[in-house]
């Protein structure tokens, strides 16, 4: 979060409001300013624009680390699903894959 702030030239604050509001499904923020200049800084990630790259960076620091079973879920998943049909966006192997 500091390192894509720096890169901005904002407050950590603002990256996090920013990253937040860009997350699918997220209609509002709650911000928990006691301060004026905390305020300020949470207001001034209505300015900042992320880009793909940094969008990145934080989705791959803030994704948690699940417990078993979740790793074997998302490797196993696709190979036990109808083949090609897709869910959540991921396509099941055809029978032509599995048998090579």
């Amino acid at each position: 979060m500091a390192k894509v702030a720096s890169e901005l030239g904002v407050s950590s604050a603002a990256v996090a409001l920013a990253w937040v509001r860009s997350r699918p499904g997220v209609s509002s923020t709650l911000i928990g300013a006691r301060s004026f200049d905390q305020l300020k800084a949470n207001l001034d990630s209505l300015a900042v624009l992320l880009s793909a790259e940094q969008m990145e960076k934080l989705n791959d620091v803030s994704k948690p680390k699940l417990n078993f079973p979740a790793e074997n879920n998302e490797t196993l998943a696709p190979m036990l699903g109808f083949p090609g049909i897709t869910v959540d966006g991921r396509t099941a192997p055809s029978m032509a894959r599995l048998s090579a």
